[in-house]
């Protein structure tokens, strides 16, 4: 589900800071350096504050998210529809769905950002903001070939044309790394296209015969299935790929970015619960998603906890091997150390107010 971005240059985070009246992290002025948001980072699980100022919460958010798709938006409604986010002091969480939320987060007009996490950490260095990842949405990597009508093994791809979306892109490396697992010769055995848009559109192209495979999503299967296509080749790996950002409100209002990830994670283990399956898409199809059955039944896969990471945590070693991976692909400066770029408190906070284990553990980041 990893979508390739360029990443922004800091000509354009800078005309954009100016644009919207802030000299670096927003509103208060000038520009914030790195350690601008740092926090004293706990020794043990008693140094976690695990109790919420409900007071000092800023009742109404506006959060950008960068995907239509309802994976993206429901811990949001959930948390809205059931009350957690009034628990915990947050009165009305307004979503709105932005190709890139990074420039308006960056600028103040967000209070908080649903993002791929190698685009955000690569921004918050390049811009030199307030700008932390807090926690991750999806911590799974599905890396799957789709083919069409008449592909059946690897041998029936000699020949044949597929994409895994844009040249030098995560997408595209992680296909030609699937097809040699599965002996199968990049650039010698088939042919592969550089393309634009995102999977939906790879997933079309597939269908309607303009290339013979593609890097297609879960959610696809039914969908090329009924096209007479099938899913050839597919694993999915531990990748800490995308979630949370937030910038000036990590200074500003700690409690509210620590109430907002306690009641979207206190939803998400609703959401993860897969008995909770029915209730969680008709809240969705009310709010006015469209969900058709093939997404549906899609569910378990994608809200499965260890995909839609049910404690917003990861492991450190699989965070620095993708950003490893992003400096290769040159999506990610060089040298970037996602750790300066990271504040896991209001994680662990709620991670405590939760009762969840401390993901990362605390003393191993």
């Amino acid at each position: 589900m990893h979508r390739s971005k360029q990443v922004l240059t800091l000509f354009t985070l800078t005309f954009l800071l100016a644009a919207c009246g802030g000299g670096g992290g927003g509103a208060g002025g000038g520009a914030k350096g790195p350690d601008a948001t740092a926090q004293s980072v706990p020794k043990s699980a008693e140094d976690v504050n695990g109790t919420i100022d409900k007071s000092k919460v800023k009742r109404e958010l506006v959060v950008g998210v960068d995907n239509p798709y309802y994976l993206f938006h429901e811990d949001i409604v959930v948390a809205q529809e059931k009350g957690y986010f009034k628990e915990f002091g947050i009165d009305k969480v307004d979503i709105k769905t932005i190709e890139d939320p990074l420039p308006a987060l960056i600028g103040g007009s967000l209070d908080m950002a649903l993002y791929d996490s190698d685009t955000t950490i690569a921004a918050a260095k390049k811009s030199n903001t307030g700008v932390r990842f807090l926690s991750v949405y999806l911590g799974g990597e599905a890396n799957i070939l789709g083919v069409g009508k008449g592909i059946n093994t690897a041998a029936d791809l000699k020949g044949k044309t597929i994409t895994g979306g844009q040249f030098n892109s995560r997408n595209d490396a992680i296909l030609r790394e699937l097809l040699t697992k599965n002996g199968v010769v990049p650039d010698q055995d088939v042919k592969i296209v550089s393309t634009g848009g995102q999977s939906n559109e790879r997933l079309q192209s597939v269908i309607a015969g303009v290339v013979d495979g593609a890097s297609v999503q879960i959610r696809h299967r039914e969908l090329l299935e009924r096209a007479g296509g099938k899913f050839l080749f597919e694993e999915t790996r531990k990748v800490p790929q995308n979630g949370w950002a937030a910038n000036e409100l990590l200074t500003e209002s700690p409690e509210t970015v620590t109430a907002f990830l306690t009641a979207t994670l206190k939803a998400r283990q609703f959401i993860t619960d897969q008995a909770n399956k029915d209730a969680v898409l008709a809240m969705m199809t009310k709010k006015g998603f469209d969900i058709p059955s093939e997404f549906a039944d899609a569910y378990s896969a994608e809200n499965a906890p260890t995909y839609h990471v049910a404690d917003g945590g990861f492991d450190p070693a699989d965070m620095d091997k993708f950003i490893k991976d992003q400096i290769g692909f040159k999506s990610v400066p060089e040298g970037t150390d996602w750790r300066t770029y990271t504040s896991l408190v209001p994680l662990w906070r709620a991670q405590k107010i939760l009762g969840l284990p401390f993901r990362p553990a605390i003393g191993n980041v």
